[in-house]
């Protein structure tokens, strides 16, 4: 993507510069002038640390910047919801085992004859054990998603909204992109849940951004992110392009 710079209208002007050196490419940047705007958070999570800028000094108030941080730590309500998620995820698993526990349970009751004061200590014990499985599965299911979203919030991305195009700059261990996407290349805009390839080639399910252009093909930008952050972000750049959303 070509250097982009516009000199400040006045001293005063804030001017806002960002820096992505991609290994063994030159440094590109991106730098606009604007006042940066405070995110509404009718749609994003409180501590989003997404930052959006619009215009700039010529008066043009239609593009919009957005910088979205690398930032490895997972906020509390993503990892709530990746919890949640774990334990939905796994509860075919859990079940299969707990069918196949109860079978060997039931049949080690019958073989060994027990009976009496015996069989209720037995059934707490094997209740405990089901517990015990269910959150072992669980736990091992969200040690999964949690690698993912920890990866895909390492990504550092920088996008660019006009109404003639989309500029995406990322680099990350999603691998390093760089795309100029004019407005009629871009079909639509989907927030999605589904596959998404890390630099390793690793298949990771995460929430992310798709782009979708006119010729069939599918970018996904932005991988891990809160679903509400996703979908503050489409509906931003399709005001800006004036797309469908």
């Amino acid at each position: 993507m070509r250097e982009q710079e516009r000199p400040p209208a006045d001293p005063s002007a804030a001017a806002t510069v960002f820096h992505l050196a991609f290994i063994g490419r030159s440094v590109h940047t991106i730098a606009f002038v604007g006042v940066p705007v405070t995110l509404s958070y009718d749609y994003l999570p409180p501590g989003s640390d997404i930052r959006r800028d619009v215009g700039d000094e010529a008066g043009d108030r239609q593009s919009v910047y957005l910088t979205i941080p690398a930032t490895p730590d997972l906020p509390p309500a993503v990892l709530k919801q990746a919890m949640l998620d774990a334990l939905v995820s796994s509860l075919p698993l859990s079940v299969a085992l707990l069918i196949g526990s109860y079978v060997v349970f039931a049949a080690g009751l019958r073989i060994n004859r027990i009976a009496g004061p015996t069989v209720p200590w037995a059934w707490a014990f094997f209740a405990i054990f089901c517990v015990a499985l269910v959150a072992l599965v669980a736990w091992v299911r969200f040690g999964v998603l949690a690698d993912g979203l920890r990866l895909g919030r390492e990504q550092a991305t920088v996008l660019a909204a006009t109404p003639q195009r989309l500029l995406v700059e990322t680099t990350g261990p999603f691998g390093v992109a760089s795309y100029d996407l004019p407005v009629e290349s871009v079909k639509h805009l989907t927030v999605t849940r589904g596959p998404v390839h890390d630099a390793r080639h690793h298949a990771r399910r995460l929430w992310h951004l798709a782009v979708t252009l006119s010729d069939g093909r599918t970018i996904p930008i932005l991988p891990g992110r809160d679903e509400r952050e996703l979908r503050w972000v489409s509906g931003t750049i399709a005001r800006a392009m004036r797309i469908p959303p």
